[in-house]
């Protein structure tokens, strides 16, 4: 039933219901009828409360007819006129092997592999002449640098930057980098300090931590270099400083509160707003990472700051140090806007339009969704710079729940789903598959119930959702 009834606390009780993607409060008779009809229960008792809900407009049948996602008839001209970012491979190369990177021979991920393979001066170009014959009716183009390791091509990034400030006029710019840090060097900073960019650095906290999996081929860790080249970026280009941001992943031995703990003292990062804090990714992998509880506790402790800083219950806490909670926060309000009904053709949230975004090119000029995805998938590959877009591709892939298209239909996770083709790809398949797909449900309902929860939460304190009554 595309329905769901929750508590937040023993004597509070609501129903989300998907049709209208809006909640009710609702009695403690009808809370544990409607639990029983969620449960496969059809007892006569309970269904006539359904039916009463039913008679007002609420917790009605599903009307959707058909999974198509609502860009799918303006793909044409928004791949040829809408693109504003691209993201390049520029090498399959690292100097480091991180213990959970796609790329290194580990026992969690199996699809990607580090080779010697590196983006050339040509493909750079059409790269962007690309991004510039698909952006015209965009104010503002993003361009970004990916690895393997980036800089092992540091010479080709300061180029193609140049290249995209020469070739485009009358748009803003902006660059950006995604780095482990170690070859980030002052010959590198000198010449990128004057650029739009923005740096993103793998830093996985304190030494100890950080060297766990950060290590070099010969097996020696990277947090002194890393460190090393923060703090004179710091110390002589405080600007570009300002640029730096951070990338933090917590294995499931990690500690959170020391990682977290060592951000907030500043050693070499003055500010935890600059930090993004990730678990494993969960694609591409068929291993079950199990964070322990002692993680959640010290995960959810922080989290709950952030809740307490928005309701005013805390005082002394800044509120940077929370920037990514409160954003989930408020994007609880964005996933929960009402509605009059769910169309008849819908499609589940999660979703972006392939490509428009995020336009990932690999070093051999393939086109991809984005960086997240596997290139040595055939499902996600949509084309190439020399042939352009194939739309028929980048469609199939954009309506991913299509191929659980009777169980979405019924879902009451419809407008809450996170599913994206990342995350459905299996990396092996022509297309994508039914039963991998749904295996992804269960922890994605989860989610969805738990954003429901905190959602209801904030309002039960009559928390209004206002982004000016908070400065990140």
């Amino acid at each position: 039933m595309p329905f769901i009834p929750f508590q937040t606390r023993a004597n509070l009780h609501y129903v989300y219901d998907m049709n209208r993607n809006s909640i009710y409060k609702i009695k403690q008779n009808q809370y544990e009828a409607l639990s029983h009809i969620s449960e496969g229960s059809y007892e006569e008792a309970d269904v006539n409360v359904l039916k009463d809900f039913q008679k007002r407009g609420l917790l009605a049948e599903s009307p959707i007819l058909q999974i198509e996602h609502p860009a799918s008839q303006m793909l044409e001209y928004q791949l040829e006129r809408c693109v504003n970012s691209i993201t390049f491979q520029m090498s399959q190369n690292c100097n480091l092997r991180c213990g959970y990177c796609p790329y290194s021979s580990n026992e969690i991920y199996n699809n990607r592999s580090h080779s010697a393979l590196n983006i050339t001066w040509d493909t750079l170009q059409q790269g962007i002449d690309f991004l510039v014959a698909h952006s015209k009716d965009v104010d503002h183009l993003h361009v970004a640098f990916y690895g393997g390791e980036p800089l092992i091509e540091k010479k080709l990034i300061i180029d193609t930057m140049k290249y995209t400030q020469e070739k485009v006029s009358g748009k803003e710019i902006s660059f950006g980098m995604t780095t482990n840090g170690t070859l980030l060097d002052d010959s590198f900073a000198r010449e990128v300090r004057d650029f739009n960019i923005s740096i993103m650095i793998s830093l996985d906290g304190p030494k100890d931590v950080h060297n766990e999996n950060r290590t070099f081929v010969n097996g020696r860790g990277s947090y002194e270099i890393v460190y090393r080249n923060v703090v004179h970026i710091r110390d002589n280009y405080p600007d570009l400083y300002q640029k730096l941001k951070f990338n933090t992943v917590i294995s499931p031995d990690g500690k959170f509160e020391e990682i977290f703990d060592y951000f907030r003292a500043g050693e070499g990062v003055s500010d935890l707003s600059k930090v993004n804090f990730n678990t494993l990714s969960m694609n591409y992998t068929e291993t079950e990472f199990v964070y322990g509880e002692a993680y959640f506790e010290e995960r959810n402790y922080e989290a709950l700051k952030a809740y307490l800083l928005l309701l005013g219950k805390v005082k002394e806490e800044p509120v940077a140090y929370h920037k990514r909670d409160i954003e989930t926060i408020y994007s609880y309000k964005e996933f929960l806007s009402p509605i009059n009904e769910t169309p008849k053709i819908a499609h589940p949230s999660g979703t972006c339009i392939p490509g428009l975004k995020k336009l990932f090119v690999d070093v051999n000029g393939n086109l991809f969704p984005c960086e997240r995805i596997d290139e040595n998938s055939s499902l996600m590959k949509m084309g190439n710079l020399q042939d352009g877009f194939d739309i028929k591709k980048v469609r199939e892939i954009l309506n991913v729940g299509a191929v659980t298209e009777q169980h979405c239909k019924e879902c009451w996770a419809f407008h809450c789903c996170s599913i994206c083709p990342a995350a459905a790809d299996n990396g092996k398949d022509e297309h994508y598959s039914e039963s991998y797909k749904l295996s992804k449900c269960n922890r994605v309902k989860a989610s969805a119930l738990e954003n429901l929860k905190n959602y209801t939460m904030m309002r039960e304190f009559k928390y209004q959702f206002k982004r000016e009554d908070i400065s990140l």
